[in-house]
């Protein structure tokens, strides 16, 4: 089921608990998801946006209530960030508000955990 995922310098190996405990949590599947599909780096805001169009199922931004959307974006910057920036995932600069993943997810079909 799952495989080795490698990192972006190809000298470490996530490890299969610190990868299920990252995805044991939709909103960072979620998360995840968006930043394979739209091939990183990414915006946190524009991130925020599509993740909240995932959880609300919905097709444009405008279904969803702003406010769900700005404590998506909050939920993200405050807890899911850093938690799968601790454990290597990701690279988040708050500088430049860009958050972009630091392994090869493509062996990991994540529209199935989703």
């Amino acid at each position: 089921m799952i495989g080795t995922i490698t990192h972006e310098t190809r000298s470490q190996c996530l490890t299969n608990d610190v990868l299920f405990d990252i995805l044991s949590h939709e909103r960072r599947r979620f998360a995840l998801y968006c930043l394979e599909r739209y091939q990183t780096p990414m915006a946190l805001a524009d991130l925020a946006d599509e993740v909240a169009r995932l959880e609300y199922d919905a097709a444009t931004l405008p279904q969803i209530p702003g406010e769900d959307v700005k404590e998506i974006y909050l939920d993200l910057y405050h807890s899911h960030i850093p938690k799968m920036e601790d454990a290597s995932l990701i690279k988040y600069s708050q500088e430049e508000d860009m958050v972009s993943l630091r392994y090869e997810f493509s062996d990991l079909n994540l529209g199935e955990f989703m």
